[in-house]
């Protein structure tokens, strides 16, 4: 790709809400260190966690919004559960808590128009992001460790048994038995095919009503984002499998939501099937290349308009097997019947892009599509974001004045 001038509205832009952002973060990150440092109790704790959650969300949305103003367009069935409608440019969602929601993987922002959507229901606070490891990031990784996000190594082995004990947390936390209510786990049980990875835990049974803690969660079973690399690779395994090529999307990962759908049965009631398609991105360019973090966030060059079709299940529609400790115990005729599910959703996928490439519109009959601005209801929503580092900055003042005087 061409190298790309910056105009001066960019520059200034970058200039302003880039340090923002990472006041933003910093601020954010004291009132988890503080919290975790200072509050007495795990659900006060945990509140405290989930309100950043939505501040960074807020921080996020506020950046994007003026960084490169653009639209969501939400197709969906207006018979089904979930509502969307617009309200003086705003979108309003009403959507369901202990869900998963999976997507297609185009661009490594993906994650934030999905939280966003959670945010339009009131539910960015609940949100858990299955991710490849950013906890080595300066401030960034610190705050998102703290979310409980779930880090990926890429090693299976190892990634296996952390996802299994982070699923078994949400679920125990969701059913109000978890560590977020002071409750310690029952059991553990180390697997045979990893002896050197921690013993899976296992929480108590039945459900505390009184103090639960819903959860939505993001996964992509993709793995990645397209590239002629990762396309090669999809290409040649649909191949393989004598399965018809695949134009728009990757062929998912399966291992991955099997887990998370069978560690979460007990609570999650909804899978939000979305296939996510990007306005000005033509059929044969990648996502990643034509809206990267730099020409999103430096140049402002994003898309116009996030166009999500969302489609739902409920969990116990999916065919998920017999629980067993390790997946990789799974029986073969249960993890083949959820391939099989899986992957049509994906061929799915393929037509709907398909489609939206070639009219701009998904073209599901019985549909109906809202249009609303990505922004925060409010803007003042950003500026109890600061309040933690105004007050830093107070308390310092205060000690260098006193610090002065003494001397």
């Amino acid at each position: 790709m061409a190298r790309e001038s910056r105009s001066p509205l960019a520059l200034v832009r970058a200039a302003l809400l880039g340090p923002m952002f990472i006041l933003g973060c910093l601020s954010i990150t004291i009132t988890q260190y503080v919290g975790l440092n200072v509050l007495p109790d795990a659900e006060l704790i945990q509140g405290m966690i989930n309100l950043t959650k939505t501040q960074f969300v807020v921080l996020l949305t506020f950046i994007t919004s003026h960084i490169n103003p653009s639209k969501l367009a939400v197709t969906f069935d207006p018979n089904g559960s979930d509502r969307f409608r617009a309200v003086d440019g705003t979108l309003l969602s009403t959507l369901t808590p202990n869900s998963v929601l999976i997507s297609n993987h185009q661009i490594y922002t993906d994650w934030f128009f999905h939280w966003y959507l959670s945010y339009t229901a009131r539910l960015s606070n609940l949100m858990h992001i299955v991710l490849k490891d950013l906890s080595h990031i300066p401030v960034l990784g610190y705050g998102m460790k703290n979310f409980n996000f779930l880090f990926l190594s890429r090693k299976w082995e190892k990634d296996k048994v952390l996802l299994t004990n982070q699923l078994l947390t949400m679920d125990a936390n969701a059913r109000g038995l978890g560590p977020a209510n002071n409750v310690k786990h029952v059991a553990s049980t180390n697997i045979r095919s990893s002896p050197s990875a921690p013993d899976v835990v296992h929480w108590p049974q039945g459900e505390n009503s009184n103090k639960v803690w819903p959860y939505q969660l993001i996964l992509y079973p993709e793995g990645t984002v397209p590239s002629d690399r990762t396309k090669g690779r999809s290409k040649a395994y649909t191949a393989e499998r004598n399965l018809p090529p695949l134009d728009h999307v990757l062929l998912p990962r399966i291992r991955g939501l099997f887990l998370t759908l069978r560690k979460l049965r007990n609570t999650a009631e909804v899978v939000y099937d979305l296939t996510t398609g990007y306005s000005q991105l033509k059929p044969d360019e990648y996502g990643e290349l034509v809206f990267s973090l730099k020409r999103f966030y430096l140049l402002g060059k994003g898309p116009s308009q996030v166009n999500i079709f969302v489609k739902s299940w409920k969990v116990s529609e999916i065919p998920l097997g017999d629980e067993t400790v390790d997946i990789d115990d799974a029986k073969e005729e249960d993890l083949k019947k959820f391939e099989d599910w899986l992957v049509a959703r994906w061929y799915e996928k393929d037509r709907l892009l398909d489609t939206f490439y070639k009219t701009g519109s998904f073209g599901v009959q019985g549909t109906e599509t809202v249009v609303a601005d990505i922004k925060l209801g409010s803007q003042l929503e950003i500026f109890p974001v600061f309040v933690p580092l105004l007050i830093l900055a107070l308390l310092l003042r205060a000690a260098w004045v006193l610090l002065w005087k003494l001397v």
